[in-house]
């Protein structure tokens, strides 16, 4: 089986979970590639294909993930669209009385914030998804 097929396989899995539940969307997350399913009908009226959607480019989306197992503390009270540069820290990890520093790996805005201070998280977890400038 080609990567290809494996991905519109697991496309079809997810969008059969879908089908089955309450949920309007479903991700599925990977060390190469990221993928959501959106069910048609969330209730939103549907945007107007636009020219430029005919030439997919790709997302310059990249998501942050937790180095270590752990309690998530934030550095600040982040908000989707505040501005980062790489190196920020945007939080830390609390494990056996080690702080693990979680940082910005490039320049951009956050999109996504996947964790609320306080939680616990597993090794590899998303916290964030930030826009690269």
């Amino acid at each position: 089986m080609t990567e290809r097929d494996e991905v519109l396989s697991l496309l079809d899995e997810l969008a059969r979970l879908l089908e089955g539940s309450r949920a309007t969307s479903i991700e599925a997350e990977t060390a190469d590639f990221s993928l959501r399913v959106t069910r048609g009908d969330t209730g939103r009226p549907a945007e107007p294909a636009r020219e430029r959607d005919a030439v997919a480019e790709p997302d310059k989306l990249q998501r942050v993930h937790a180095t270590t197992v752990g309690i998530f503390s934030s550095a600040k009270e982040w908000h989707k669209g505040d501005d980062v540069s790489r190196g920020t820290v945007l939080g830390a990890i609390q494990s056996l009385g080690h702080m693990a520093d979680i940082t910005a790996p490039a320049d951009g805005r956050i999109e996504e914030i996947l964790v609320a201070a306080g939680a616990p998280v597993e090794y590899g977890q998303p916290l964030f998804a930030i826009t690269i400038a």
